[in-house]
């Protein structure tokens, strides 16, 4: 690789949350790596490491302590990789958390400091009171601010988000779109048959799945069944409520994997977030040509087919949700591209963001 390659950091945190770092890595991977040099910083090891060293060979990858455990030992970890490197780009995807770490490249002379808004929360969300001090401190040291959607921009920049540009959260598209010939095949494979209900995201208190085992407990039919593909802290409590529920055998837990193959199998999808930002997985289902029933606090932006359904948080709703027909909606993924999501071709975005931030534009004054 060139030896005057433009350099940034890239601080993304929780590398095994799967969002933000899948966001990353689909821009990593199809950016111009001639003229750009991308490190990264997590907290842990995690496979997220081997996706990039097998993209980049010169990339580095720093770990440093979780700011949600001791801030003070992440900043000055944060520090010693500035202390140390020249960057001239630091994007911060962590959000309100972007409150340590900006300052910090501020203070290490880094010309371009973005502050990336990935999610949005509210009254529900995990760690709330911390966010919402942080909130009106997050982009203070940032010269340039970037979401995944005018909600989550609205939501963590508050007045200044009309400041903010929406970077979209794109996919590789074509690993998502199905058929009809696709959907038979992708079922015999995994086993399935009859209704399949499908779930894609972490087991967290955020995505609210205990309602989800709640609402298909009483739509269940014989020969319905939800599959779970993700993983977390929480998986042992969803098992014993699917089984104080008598739903156990009709719920398949999959463990942290690529979930093209179950959307292609699928029939409908569900997403019955507390909150989010955009809720990307709802996005990849409707490339796969599936009904999507989302929680209303799934921004109206993740619709980009005109064909979601959105609801309240109330149980007997999405019951009568889950029992209705599921029709497939193929083509569904020239939408997706339409409206901006296709990695192959927006990946040309965030680089060219990057030389136009480097050259004075749109910087606060």
């Amino acid at each position: 690789m060139q030896q005057d390659r433009i350099r940034v950091l890239q601080i993304i945190g929780d590398a095994r949350l799967g969002g933000v770092s899948s966001c990353v890595m689909n821009y990593f991977k199809h950016a111009d790596l001639s003229r750009f040099a991308f490190d990264f910083v997590t907290y842990s090891p995690s496979p997220f490491d081997g996706q990039v060293r097998a993209t980049d060979g010169d990339a580095k990858i720093y770990h440093i302590s979780p700011f949600q455990k001791n801030f003070l030992k992440g900043v000055s970890d944060l520090e010693k990789i500035l202390k140390n490197n020249e960057y001239q780009i630091v994007h911060s995807h962590l959000g309100t958390l972007s409150a340590f770490t900006l300052p910090a490249a501020e203070n290490a002379g880094v010309p371009v400091r973005i502050c990336h808004a990935h999610s949005a929360f509210n009254k529900n969300s995990e760690h709330y009171m911390v966010k919402s001090f942080l909130r009106p401190m997050a982009a203070d040291s940032a010269t340039h601010l970037m979401a995944c959607s005018k909600h989550a921009a609205q939501n963590t920049f508050l007045k200044r988000a009309s400041e903010a540009v929406i970077l979209p959260d794109a996919i590789d598209v074509n690993r998502f779109c199905s058929s009809e010939e696709q959907y038979i095949a992708s079922r015999e494979k995994l086993g399935l048959h009859g209704k399949a209900v499908l779930f894609v995201g972490r087991f967290a208190k955020q995505k609210n799945i205990p309602f989800l085992l709640d609402a298909f407990a009483d739509a269940a039919g014989e020969d319905m069944t939800l599959v779970l593909v993700g993983g977390g802290e929480g998986e042992s409590e969803l098992r014993s409520r699917a089984e104080k529920l008598g739903i156990a055998e009709k719920v398949l837990f999959i463990p942290p994997a690529d979930p093209a193959e179950w959307y292609k199998a699928a029939d409908v999808f569900c997403l019955p977030s507390r909150y989010e930002g955009l809720g990307m997985v709802a996005v990849e289902a409707q490339a796969a040509g599936l009904k999507c029933i989302l929680s209303e606090n799934v921004p109206k932006e993740a619709d980009v087919g005109g064909d979601c359904v959105f609801l309240p948080l109330k149980k007997e709703l999405w019951a009568a949700e889950l029992q209705k027909s599921c029709p497939h909606f193929y083509g569904g993924e020239q939408k997706v591209r339409d409206a901006g999501y296709d990695i192959l071709r927006e990946a040309h975005r965030l680089t060219d963001f990057y030389e136009s931030a480097l050259s004075g534009e749109n910087q606060r004054k």
